[in-house]
């Protein structure tokens, strides 16, 4: 069964497989190359972009984003993901956009819940002065980062006995 790199994460959760960098790099050690037809380009060892997919990956209720108009006052909308955050970002209230761009919650979140510092850079230098540039900035920098982060995430074959990550 071939997948997409946008199924990558949720097949291995469905698989209860849990891909980490001494797993690629063992798989990529004992796994013999595989020929590919001239032309394609790929790699005959390809290296997951573990960063990629940890920021990519979906989590728990624990580590989701809760979005708030005030201390105490949530909007009802969460995010358990990159893109989930986007599209809430996209609607979410003004006042709930400056309350956590002020307290620099997204960067926080972004940086320690998703582990992904470069994106947390970019969101620490968002002004909270005007709410409509905020979100527009917002939107922007997470749209590249995600666009850049699947440019880099794997494609994964599971056959019988193995499991092939291709880039």
């Amino acid at each position: 069964m071939f997948l997409s790199s946008t199924l990558c994460r949720e097949r291995l959760l469905s698989l209860k497989m849990q891909v980490t960098p001494s797993t690629v790099n063992s798989m990529n050690k004992t796994m013999a190359p595989r020929k590919r037809k001239a032309g394609r380009g790929k790699k005959q060892n390809p290296e997951v972009d573990m960063d990629a997919m940890k920021v990519l990956r979906t989590l728990g209720d624990r580590e989701a984003f809760y979005f708030y108009e005030a201390v105490g006052k949530p909007t009802g909308q969460s995010a358990k993901d990159l893109s989930g955050f986007l599209e809430n970002v996209k609607s979410v209230k003004p006042e709930s956009l400056m309350f956590h761009l002020q307290r620099n919650d997204f960067q926080n979140w972004v940086e320690k819940s998703l582990g992904d510092s470069k994106l947390a850079r970019k969101l620490g230098m968002v002004a909270s002065s005007k709410s409509e540039d905020a979100r527009m900035n917002i939107c922007r920098a997470v749209e590249n980062r995600i666009r850049e982060l699947k440019g880099s995430s794997a494609e994964i074959l599971v056959e019988e006995n193995s499991i092939i990550v291709q880039c």
